[in-house]
């Protein structure tokens, strides 16, 4: 795996700008309105770019997972799977002078049994983990909501220390 440095303040957009320019190929994020059948994500190599195909409709947060998911794989340099398990649609938004001869590998995984799966699964999460603990905190709490905004972070803390 490669070592990646995270842009400060924190957006995927620059941080694929960067892993793109670290790897001398660049990462080209593509939203596509996909279908309930396919993955919420696909990966599509080829000999001059990587594509990172997310949906399109969903939130800014699940985009934001699903593209640092599928940028676990190319740290991880995870061979493509047997099957894409469907990803059409991804693979129609792509660029229409897209060669499908030229693609290299496309992975659209949706068994998280798989161990490759489970790593760019688990990058995700930890690098939005990450993230969000440099998160600037929200301006003051008005006086009547401190209590409880109090209780609400001893709870969500609780199991962190």
């Amino acid at each position: 795996m490669r070592t990646i440095d995270f842009p400060r303040p924190f957006g995927i957009a620059v941080l694929c700008r960067q892993l793109g320019e670290s790897r001398d190929r660049p990462i080209r994020l593509v939203p596509v309105a996909l279908a309930a059948e396919d993955p919420c994500g696909l990966l599509v190599s080829t000999h001059d770019a990587d594509y990172v195909c997310y949906e399109s409709e969903t939130s800014a947060l699940h985009q934001v997972h699903v593209i640092a998911h599928e940028l676990g794989h190319l740290l991880w340099d995870h061979e493509p799977c047997d099957s894409v398990g469907g990803g059409v649609q991804a693979y129609r938004a792509l660029p229409g002078d897209l060669d499908p001869v030229l693609v290299r590998r496309m992975l659209g995984r949706t068994q998280y049994a798989d161990p490759e799966e489970w790593a760019a699964e688990y990058f995700a999460t930890q690098l939005l983990r990450r993230v969000s603990e440099w998160t600037p905190r929200p301006p003051s709490v008005p006086a009547e909501m401190a209590e409880l905004v109090g209780r609400l972070e001893r709870c969500l803390n609780s199991g962190r220390e």
